[in-house]
């Protein structure tokens, strides 16, 4: 079989560049295409850092806030806590003050010939039993909460009879008893109340 090319040398030419021109066409679309798909990666790629970026920073704060939260939290815990040790101090000290004063009349309710060895304040208290547990209970409504006992020697009978006539006729002391052992030597012992609004009121 004989193939017979009728084609010029410029023809040929023409053809050969056309073929080069269709390849570097395609080559170029080729390159313009892969740089399209980079540069939207890259788009893709910056977005997402992005919305990364603000859920971290979303996340820094929430733990910022919560950390702002517990230390508000425990300096308010500290604060009540402060608040609760002030309040109980001035409620002793105003009580105090009150002792003081009760403690103050009546050693100007003992005469001379009276010497007080011991003054023992304890607040009222009966044990009941619950379930085979003894509980003690601290009577809220009886106005005689404090209970008192008084101990010391007298001189005399008479520095003695004068000492209870001052306590029964005390504003402050109440349940007087007389003890007919206080009369068999010097040594006395008396256990009286004390009216719990007598302290707690000026």
């Amino acid at each position: 079989m004989i193939r017979i090319n009728l084609l010029s040398p410029v023809d040929k030419s023409n053809i050969k560049w056309e073929k080069t021109n269709r390849l570097a066409t395609c080559n170029f679309v080729i390159v313009i295409a892969a740089q399209i798909f980079f540069v939207f990666i890259l788009l893709a790629t910056v977005g997402y850092l992005r919305v990364e970026e603000k859920k971290t920073n979303m996340q820094l704060d929430d733990m910022q806030l919560g950390l702002e939260v517990r230390e508000i939290k425990l300096i308010k815990g500290e604060v009540l806590k402060y608040n609760s040790q002030l309040s109980d101090i001035l409620e002793v000290q105003e009580k105090q003050f009150y002792w003081v004063k009760i403690l103050d009349d009546f050693s100007k309710t003992v005469p001379y010939g009276i010497s007080i060895n011991n003054i023992s304040i304890d607040s009222e208290i009966s044990d009941i039993s619950v379930k085979d547990k003894t509980k003690r209970i601290f009577p809220q409504n009886d106005p005689k909460d404090f209970k008192v006992i008084i101990t010391g020697v007298s001189e005399t009978t008479e520095d003695l009879l004068n000492f209870e006539y001052s306590l029964k006729n005390s504003d402050v002391f109440v349940d007087f008893n007389i003890d007919p052992k206080n009369y068999d030597g010097e040594s006395f012992r008396y256990v009286l109340s004390i009216k719990r609004e007598s302290v707690l009121l000026n």
